[in-house]
């Protein structure tokens, strides 16, 4: 299901659909037991902070150990010390902003303001990028600093962020009626996450230097992770009545959605050559619980402070936990099919 061509047309038939007065609807009478089917599309505004971390952590690394670099030679060389930087591709590393879950729901109506309820919702995300800075160094100091490359490029040429969960929930909806064809609810349901994440990281350094000899250094780094946490939904719905068996929805509401312990595969590949010689392909792959860390490097120029993630830790590496965390506002829009 496309679910934002869903959320699309759901709108515009709310929009432009006739008056029914006319049509009687299902569950009219109080205590009248009804069973409707409802298929609904979302948009969540999940933002997955930690996931998220590693697009901030490489976007700001080439910024530290390049740009603030030759700032601060610049600065202390002057005219002997010149630089020019340019980027292509993305603007930078991107994370996740957003999702767009889609659900279905059998609901069962106890009377005309409570009903319950039993749905499953799947909510899948992906988002790719890729950048590369190109720095053109003019170093005219006579050698007063070390060794330094006329042309460096760092390059992110694949970044992908993934995730995906399935979310099984139990509800308690209550409705309020606003004459013949429209009403009004709030709902509350829960249950459990069966949520999956991936991410995939590739670097690629190069610097060439003034006697025709350059190096290069290439690396690639992919995790997968699963865990099963917990969501709870609490949402607020207007309803309209189309025909004697068929409603539209609008609901919007807040989902808190969180796992921990996630664990899963991880892998690596490494290799370095240079205009001399080749070092051979190293790759190396593993099973751990994703964790974060903080990073601390100072240099003349300053100080680097950035926090990552890996499911490669060792326990003697001081680590923070790492949670999934796809909590979010959302606006939903289905319909329902009352048998």
């Amino acid at each position: 299901m496309n679910c934002k061509l869903f959320l699309s047309a759901a709108a515009l038939l709310f929009i432009v659909a006739p008056d029914l007065d006319a049509l009687p609807s299902p569950g009219g009478q109080a205590g009248e037991k009804t069973l409707t089917l409802e298929v609904y599309g979302a948009f969540a505004a999940i933002q997955p902070g930690d996931l998220n971390l590693l697009a901030d952590y490489y976007h700001a690394y080439p910024l530290f150990f390049y740009t603030s670099q030759y700032d601060y030679l610049h600065a202390q060389y002057g005219n002997r010390f010149t630089y020019s930087a340019s980027r292509s591709g993305d603007d930078r590393l991107k994370g996740i902003s957003s999702g767009f879950p889609c659900g279905i729901r059998l609901k069962y109506a106890l009377s005309r303001y409570l009903s319950l309820s039993l749905g499953l919702e799947y909510l899948k995300q992906n988002r790719l990028s890729s950048t590369s800075i190109r720095y053109q160094i003019d170093d005219r100091s006579g050698g007063l600093i070390q060794t330094t490359p006329q042309v460096v490029t760092a390059v992110y040429p694949d970044f992908f962020l993934g995730v995906s969960a399935w979310i099984p929930q139990i509800g308690i909806h209550l409705a309020k009626p606003l004459g013949k064809n429209w009403q009004v609810g709030g709902a509350l349901s829960a249950g459990p996450m069966l949520a999956r994440c991936r991410s995939v990281i590739e670097t690629g350094y190069r610097s060439e230097y003034g006697s025709d000899y350059w190096s290069e250094s290439h690396y690639l780094l992919e995790m997968k992770g699963a865990a099963t946490g917990w969501a709870l939904d609490l949402s607020a719905e207007l309803r309209r009545q189309l025909s004697r068996r068929l409603s539209f929805f609008l609901a919007t509401g807040h989902a808190w959605r969180r796992a921990a312990d996630i664990k899963g595969n991880g892998r690596n590949q490494s290799h370095a050559l240079d205009s001399n010689a080749v070092q051979d392909l190293v790759e190396n792959s593993w099973q751990g619980v994703w964790r974060k860390r903080t990073a601390l490097y100072q240099r003349n120029w300053g100080e680097f402070n950035g926090t990552y993630y890996g499911n490669y830790f060792s326990d003697s590496e001081v680590t923070d936990n790492f949670v999934l965390d796809l909590s979010a506002w959302q606006l939903k829009a289905g319909f329902s099919w009352a048998f």
